[in-house]
């Protein structure tokens, strides 16, 4: 008996979530494997940024299967409703993923800069 793997997925809010991160993380590991061809990244930068593709997209779709379902509505409202939820979602990922490299990059402890500091910069 042959095991369906999309029809399980989407039983499920983080079934859901699972078969976006997978569609995501495939995409940016074509692209960082493009990059890694040409020599402009290196393998860790490949990992690292497939890694936080993957995550946020999985988020994404979790987030507008959640978005869509609570709305309801016909198909172009539920599309719309998706589509504006995952837009979201991703942006506020990576803004915040973002974020974190910034602090991590700058080395908080090093310029003793405190939390609030940074995130006025950041915001700035």
């Amino acid at each position: 008996m042959p095991f369906h793997l999309a029809p399980y997925l989407a039983k499920s809010v983080p079934g859901v979530g699972v078969l976006g991160a997978l569609v995501g993380g495939a995409a940016a590991l074509a692209k960082n494997v493009r990059l890694l061809k040409e020599k402009r990244i290196t393998n860790t930068e490949a990992a690292i940024d497939t890694g936080k593709e993957t995550v946020g997209a999985g988020l994404a779709t979790a987030l507008s299967a959640v978005a869509a379902t609570a709305v309801g509505g016909g198909l172009v409202v539920s599309l719309g409703t998706a589509l504006v939820a995952g837009v979201a979602a991703k942006y506020a990922w990576d803004r915040g993923v973002d974020l974190v490299e910034k602090e991590l990059n700058r080395g908080k402890a090093a310029n003793g800069a405190s939390d609030e500091d940074i995130l006025r910069d950041e915001l700035a």
